[in-house]
């Protein structure tokens, strides 16, 4: 019922009982009931074993004292975000070379509509193909949204005020509020998006490269950048706001930004004392939900039109 709800609201072509969905996606499989639970056990297993790891490690971090449930689903949280990026790069980077080998590819780029569906439907069948994890990380992350929301009834319901007192800009209640409804949105939009965006990036590398060698050599490229560039961001966390009353303002929103949306500080700020800390140590930082929602959806327009560049550029004379 929930998935009929759910594809009701995708384009005709992009549902998984539509024609090109199902070549991409394969015939669905009525999987027995045994086999089911089984898949069900395996996977509640995995989260068990991962989050017992984070347990762990947060346990280490905290000494004597008992690791906050935010602190266990830090790890694991990230490391699930970083292994769907990877999976988005590997499933899409290839797209053009299965086409080929189905000798359907020739007649697909005659047109510029025949190739933006097929690509694009590659590119929308990474969600369905990736939708278990994204929702395990969608249910983490609606934990820290719990976790946030019992920070705010704190104080009898006024910890939010006193969190908001004495900052630059000063702001309202209800301004606080509507910064705060934006935070959310886009912590749970992010790993979506990101998603989104990675799989474009292997679209692109699809069409601009032919020989096998070569898309495997552009995609182990990316996939180590992308890595490199989560552990960079990562370690601006811990120290991110070490000495920020001394650090330009400027240096400091560009920190915060790339690391919220590389390394997923945005964790951390669904924390009301750390984000609370963040809006008194660095001026108009108040603001960093409305402008972590805007870069979110900049993204997801971005990998629109770079799904769309693709398919343009697939269908151009030059290429064979």
């Amino acid at each position: 019922m929930i998935e009929k709800i759910t594809y009701s609201q995708l384009p005709h072509w992009a549902r998984p009982n539509h024609p090109i969905m199902r070549s991409i996606l394969g015939p669905i499989e009525r999987s027995s009931r045994l086999r089911g639970l089984l898949r069900i056990f395996i996977g509640l297993a995995l989260i068990a074993l991962v989050v017992g790891l984070g347990y762990v490690t947060a346990k280490q971090d905290s000494g004597n004292d008992e690791p906050a449930l935010r602190d266990i689903l830090y790890g694991p949280l990230v490391g699930a975000q970083t292994v769907a990026l990877v999976l988005a790069l590997a499933m899409t980077s290839n797209v053009i070379a299965v086409e080929r080998q189905k000798q359907t590819w020739d007649s697909l780029k005659l047109t510029t509509v025949g190739a933006s569906l097929s690509l694009r439907a590659r590119w929308i069948a990474v969600f369905f193909r990736l939708k278990w994890l994204l929702l395990v990380i969608l249910i983490g992350r609606l934990v820290y949204i719990g976790l946030l929301m019992r920070d705010i009834v704190d104080f009898q319901g006024r910890a939010l005020d006193l969190y908001i007192s004495g900052i630059t800009p000063e702001i309202s209640l209800n301004v606080a509020i509507l910064l705060m409804t934006a935070l959310m949105t886009a912590f749970v939009m992010l790993p979506f998006i990101a998603v989104g965006l990675a799989a474009a990036v292997g679209i692109l590398l699809a069409v601009y490269t032919r020989a096998r060698s070569v898309v495997i050599l552009g995609l182990l490229t990316l996939v180590g950048m992308r890595i490199l560039l989560s552990i960079f961001a990562l370690s601006l966390d811990d120290k991110l706001f070490e000495g920020a009353l001394d650090m330009g303002r400027y240096e400091a929103w560009g920190r915060l930004l790339f690391s919220a949306l590389e390394g997923d500080m945005a964790l951390k700020l669904l924390h009301l004392e750390t984000l609370g800390q963040v809006w008194a140590d660095v001026d108009y930082t108040v603001y960093v939900g409305g402008v972590l929602l805007g870069i979110v959806l900049i993204e997801a327009a971005l990998a629109n039109g770079m799904v769309l560049f693709a398919a343009w550029r697939a269908t151009k004379p030059t290429r064979n």
